[in-house]
């Protein structure tokens, strides 16, 4: 399933329910507690074909529906058993799992190392440690609120999984976001933080909201005052996060807070540039009619992975930082004979480089990734200059006596910048001898081809040096294609 379907249906593609909502009839016959808050309705074919069949309707006005519809969804598809107050807020799982999932792609490190975070506000339910230790057995996470009564039903949730070794529940009697307990051990480092904060300011606010919508909400919106309302609303309190990031720095590397309001992205963006953090992305999450908002922002050098910037939709483009990937086509040619070309342009210019994962290993319109290192900028013009010079001196003393990475270390300053090069097949002819063979894209000869190189900035605070990488790349790679191409028979 091609990611870009993501921007349309708004759930991420590593969710359960993507393309596969739940079957409330089915669910009710397997948990029976579930059944008197399913009407059956008959459901004729659609598209003009005979037959018809049943689907199941639960009323999500209804709160008493919503949390046994959560609890039952918990218990099958992730085997948590999960007890809260009927007057907190029910977490819908689909949207819940397009946090933690986006997460997953933010992060994008080995699974088989422990994974630290933190879940501000977690509320009664506990949700998202609960989610995300359940599905990724390496994560360890702190869950903090302020209230009382959600910490002893967030206790309880987590004992009651046998999660308590992976999951520890803190009440946080500061007016601070981040405790200062979390940074008791100086060696401690979080990996993420996520927050779910309360939307509205005051109940007014929450009255105009709901005077704002077309229509009847979705589903009921229940919770108590702490779980609904904040001093400033959603966009003070993350300002407040960020105000607070500033003096953590790095101890957590990515900060993520969701958003329910879409004016609420504009302000918070702008408080980050404002605080001078370009290191941000953001995305969109939409269950039914329901859209929420996503932003991470980092202190660090490591930019958002390019799984988690898969996810943000054509309108909120503008808001995006500058581009972290660059990417041109080459046409008329092989992988093979494009990577070839790639390793020996990196060769040249003492970038090291190692083979990344890739999508088959059969399959000849597979994703080629290399995984880059460049320690010294050897593509300027002012370096190739500095190499020159120090390659003749040193030529005059001794001939021979240094190679050219010694030659490069002792004339160039070193550089932080790391980026990933993706090979993929993109184009295909159109021509109708072409498509009568196959319909596959291995149908495309060499002369039909065309493959997108892509690159990824991964590591570095130097934009214009990663920009300046690609460039030189790019024109030093289009001509020798051209040469080579000129001189085939």
């Amino acid at each position: 399933m091609s990611k870009r379907k993501l921007v349309e249906t708004g759930m991420h593609p590593n969710n359960p329910y993507f393309n596969n909502p739940p079957d409330f009839v089915a669910l009710a016959q397997l948990y029976p507690s579930l059944a008197p808050f399913v009407a059956v309705k008959s459901s004729e074919s659609s598209k003009g074909t005979s037959g018809s069949g049943t689907r199941g309707i639960i009323n999500f006005q209804d709160p008493s529906a919503l949390r046994e519809l959560t609890y039952c969804l918990l218990k099958k598809d992730f085997s948590l058993d999960l007890e809260i107050p009927l007057d907190s807020l029910c977490p819908p799982i689909p949207n819940r799992l397009n946090y933690i999932c986006w997460i997953e792609d933010l992060l994008d490190i080995d699974s088989t190392k422990d994974i630290h975070g933190i879940d501000i506000g977690t509320g009664a339910s506990c949700i998202y440690p609960l989610l995300g230790c359940s599905r990724n057995m390496h994560w360890k996470m702190v869950a903090t609120d302020i209230d009382d009564r959600s910490i002893s039903f967030a206790d309880s949730n987590v004992k009651r999984n046998h999660l308590d070794n992976a999951i520890r529940i803190i009440k946080n009697n500061s007016t601070d976001i981040f405790l200062a307990l979390l940074f008791k051990d100086p060696e401690q480092r979080y990996d993420f933080c996520m927050c779910n904060p309360p939307f509205y300011k005051d109940e007014q606010d929450i009255q105009d909201s709901l005077e704002g919508k077309e229509g009847q909400a979705s589903a009921v919106c229940n919770g108590t005052i702490n779980e609904m309302i904040t001093a400033g609303g959603e966009t003070q309190f993350v300002k407040q996060m960020v105000d607070e990031s500033i003096v953590h720095g790095q101890r957590i590397r990515w900060y993520t807070s969701m958003l329910g309001k879409r004016s609420s992205v504009d302000t918070v963006i702008a408080y980050l540039k404002e605080k001078k953090i370009l290191n941000y992305t953001l995305t969109t999450f939409r269950q039914g009619r329901t859209r929420r908002w996503a932003i991470a922002w980092s202190h660090g050098n490591a930019h958002a992975s390019r799984a988690s910037m898969q996810h943000i939709s054509n309108k909120m483009i503008k808001l995006t930082p500058p581009k972290t990937i660059l990417s041109f086509q080459c046409k008329g040619s092989t992988v093979k004979t494009i990577l070839r070309s790639i390793e020996n342009l990196l060769d040249g210019l003492l970038i090291q480089h190692r083979s990344g994962a890739t999508d088959s290993e059969t399959d000849s319109t597979m994703v080629r990734v290399l995984h880059c290192t460049a320690e010294r900028n050897t593509w300027s013009r002012a370096a190739r200059r500095a190499l020159a010079r120090e390659s003749a001196e040193k030529g005059g003393e001794k001939s021979g006596s240094k190679t050219a990475k010694e030659v490069a270390d002792s004339a160039l300053a070193p550089v932080v910048l790391e980026f990933d090069i993706r090979v993929s097949l993109t184009f295909q002819s159109t021509c109708p001898e072409v498509q009568s063979s196959s319909t596959s894209k291995r149908a495309a000869t060499p002369a039909q081809a065309s493959h997108m190189i892509e690159f990824t900035w991964t590591i570095g605070e130097d934009r214009a040096l990663f920009e300046s990488c690609f460039l030189h790349f790019r024109n030093k790679f289009q001509q020798d294609h051209t040469t080579m191409q000129e001189q085939a028979p």
